[in-house]
């Protein structure tokens, strides 16, 4: 291969990765990208899509049942996981497959290997059959390497009773009795999953509520939920020993004793970062992570940092949004692209599902920013009523003196599809008042999205007057 062959190299082919390979492609640029597994990376293969497809068969299973009052009816005991299982791999195969024809199509040139980076400046590559092949560093590198959920001592990870959320996926038949260690988005996600398809669930979190760094009104209406769904919490608990044999014993720190046929622990994912080369390179990391700034520049020049990697919000469409900056920055020196992460949304997809963007009343009060909220639930919006699926609401935080829209945070049916008009509103700089200017469609639950907006003013059309 030349030494003048590329000018972008990328390591790693997830969403980040193969994303900015294939705009910065567009920008004919000439770029490589090395990945030691098939492009798409943990959202694609272990993560986002492998559990969003099984939670859409959870959610199948949930309207069956609930069809039972129309006299259709499913065996509640029946284990479904095998032919679920088959569906994932199934959506899988086909999206890795359309991944490797974009890269084709727009001609990145696709390394199989293991990337990092050698002591005389270039690129050393291990291939799958163990070989290293040496690539001169182009001009602009981008690390994209990832993360791997994080393991810790006193529960090791066996891959048969004590998993990870990438072992979890492995599973041929649904736990009896499944305890999660974590009451994150990932943890929360598999709770929903698993306890739809029949199993006991049992969180331990040791923050005194599930999805710290949310808006608590949310973990409030999630608790609630769950609790209804049997899915038992023990919250503001630290696991102290863990114990697997037959089966997983585990001891709190209150000396609760729980048994269970997994423990799935899901604390968190870990960067990346070894056997990348970093110390003899000069780039430097913020902990476990690669420091960056806004514009996804590491302490090396033409070195960037992109996606799990880089510590920051651990989510897909994250990294590909750093992608994007990286590219139009070398695509144009002068665009002074920058990520602003108030403009990210994020979403949980349990049941009820759960959507937010922006800050939330705590974090926009500890700016020094005056704020007006307006909440509106589902309840009273005819949508959800016609569907059955009433929980939850739609609350927007708004700057008291511009009436600039600062955060949305949604709870209830569809709310990952929902936030997508609070995120566009928040990127325009909308006020709550030109939301309410807005005509929304009737009969949709995007009319609690308005009713919010109108609430921040006291004056939700809706709402019931006390």
């Amino acid at each position: 291969m030349s030494s003048q062959s590329h000018d972008l190299a990328i390591i790693g082919g997830g969403p980040g990765g193969y994303v900015t390979a294939i705009r910065a492609a567009h920008h004919g640029q000439r770029v490589a990208l090395i990945e030691q597994h098939e492009p798409g990376g943990v959202c694609l293969h272990t993560g986002c899509i492998p559990t969003k497809t099984m939670a859409a068969s959870a959610g199948l299973m949930r309207q069956a049942q609930a069809a039972r009052l129309a006299g259709i009816s499913i065996d509640p005991d029946a284990n479904f996981l095998g032919q679920i299982n088959l569906r994932r791999h199934d959506v899988v195969t086909a999206l890795a497959k359309g991944i490797q024809h974009l890269i084709s199509k727009n001609q990145v040139d696709l390394i199989p290997g293991r990337g990092r980076l050698d002591e005389n400046g270039a690129i050393a590559v291990t291939t799958p059959d163990g070989q290293t092949v040496n690539i001169a560093r182009p001009p602009a590198l981008v690390l994209a390497t990832g993360s791997r959920p994080t393991d810790i001592p006193i529960a090791p990870r066996d891959g048969h009773r004590i998993l990870n959320s990438d072992d979890i996926l492995t599973l041929e038949q649904k736990p009896g009795h499944l305890l999660i260690l974590g009451g994150g988005y990932i943890g929360c996600e598999f709770a929903s999953i698993f306890s739809q398809l029949g199993s006991q669930v049992t969180i331990i979190e040791m923050e005194s509520r599930l999805l710290v760094g949310m808006d608590p009104d949310l973990a409030q209406i999630l608790q609630r939920s769950f609790k209804r769904a049997g899915i038992a919490q023990h919250l503001g608990r630290r696991l102290e020993t863990a114990v697997a044999e037959d089966n997983v014993q585990v001891t709190l720190d209150d000396g609760t004793k729980l048994e269970g046929d997994q423990l799935l622990v899901a604390v968190g994912r870990t960067p990346n970062t070894e056997n990348l080369g970093l110390d003899h390179a000069g780039i430097q990391l913020d902990g476990t992570a690669i420091r960056v700034n806004d514009r996804m520049e590491t302490t090396v020049p033409g070195v960037f940092a992109i996606g799990d990697v880089t510590g920051q919000m651990q989510l897909a469409h994250v990294a590909t949004a750093q992608g994007r900056v990286v590219v139009e920055n070398l695509a144009n020196p002068k665009a002074n692209a920058a990520m602003d992460y108030d403009q990210i949304p994020a979403a949980v997809f349990t049941h009820p599902e759960i959507a937010t963007i922006g800050l939330t009343e705590t974090q926009a009060t500890e700016r020094g920013l005056p704020v007006q909220t307006g909440r509106f639930p589902f309840a009273a919006i005819g949508k959800a009523l016609a569907e059955g699926n009433t929980e939850g609401f739609v609350k927007l935080i708004a700057h008291a003196d511009t009436g600039r829209l600062l955060g949305g945070h949604i709870i209830g049916g569809h709310a990952a599809e929902l936030i997508g008009q609070v995120t566009l509103a928040i990127k325009l700089g909308a006020t709550a008042a030109q939301l309410t200017e807005t005509i929304f469609a009737h009969p949709t639950l995007s009319e609690a999205v308005l009713e919010a907006a109108e609430g921040t003013f006291g004056q939700a059309t809706h709402a019931a007057r006390r």
